[in-house]
């Protein structure tokens, strides 16, 4: 069986795609998606279910109509090109986009924590990175920087892209998970209670 891939959403899309509203996201980036791939939805640190890709396509952002944005939930093409812009400020009119249409292969009625993947602490990253300025562990001066920047910015893909790209948030979450160890070693930070 092909290995499945994983398609991250952003909480603002959380409702639509519960309720079934989207059938198409829009990337600044080209996917590491093909047609008949199959991807486990991640939104929140949940996974919502399983979907199979149909289709990945290119196209200007001065090109999307009407019928992009019904799939992306929206209510016109302003609205979601607005929303793009917003999530992609770079992005420009004559910038391709990548269209992944999808379809909910499962909706899972209760959405299932990310696994060995979620986040295993009671405090967000944000509030272990503040922890972790705080409390006095020893730190290198760019693991320092980057907690501070995730202590601003609240969200790990924030401050990956305030770093300089999506591409950096393996980055970001892999020194909040050394200073949360740390931070576990010395006895200042417990593990959330299992279910």
């Amino acid at each position: 069986m092909p290995k499945l891939k994983h398609i991250m959403f952003s909480r603002l899309y959380l409702d639509k795609l519960l309720k079934g509203e989207k059938s198409l996201t829009i990337r600044a980036k080209k996917p590491n998606l093909k047609p008949g791939d199959l991807a486990l939805v991640h939104s929140q640190g949940m996974i919502l279910g399983k979907v199979r890709i149909l289709s990945v396509q290119a196209k200007r952002l001065k090109d999307l109509g009407e019928e992009e944005a019904a799939q992306e939930g929206f209510q016109s093409v302003d609205q979601l090109k607005e929303a793009l812009k917003k999530h992609y400020p770079y992005l420009k009119d004559s910038s391709y986009v990548y269209l992944i249409k999808f379809e909910w292969v499962e909706r899972y009625d209760s959405p299932l924590a990310d696994g060995e993947h979620a986040w295993p602490y009671a405090l967000t990253p944000a509030e272990v990175a503040q922890l972790a300025l705080s409390s006095g562990i020893e730190l290198a001066e760019e693991d320092r920087e980057i907690l501070s920047l995730l202590a601003k910015e609240k969200s790990i893909r924030r401050a990956a892209v305030k770093l300089g790209g999506l591409s950096l948030r393996p980055l970001v979450r892999g020194v909040v998970r050394r200073a949360a160890l740390e931070l576990e070693k010395k006895g200042l930070l417990q593990r959330a209670a299992s279910s």
